[in-house]
């Protein structure tokens, strides 16, 4: 087993692959759709590229000085 396949030895398994399956754009797109890759706009869900964990989290404050306490200290 090669441990690092050639860019053209990956380009050719892919293509194989394509061949062996096919589907059509609407298929692939109700594919993406049911694997919860994209949403039915097309965007991109960011809990399947980061876990679910993702969509929990709070968003980070931007860079900057750290805001006033109340009493002023």
């Amino acid at each position: 087993m090669k441990n690092n396949p050639t860019p053209r030895e990956l380009a050719d398994e892919a293509l194989e692959a394509l061949r062996a399956s096919p589907m059509t754009s609407d298929e692939h797109f109700e594919f993406l759709v049911q694997q919860g890759i994209i949403d039915r706009s097309g965007r991109v869900l960011v809990a399947k590229l980061f876990g679910e964990q993702a969509d929990q989290e709070q968003p980070h404050a931007p860079a900057g000085p750290a805001p006033a306490s109340k009493n002023g200290a």
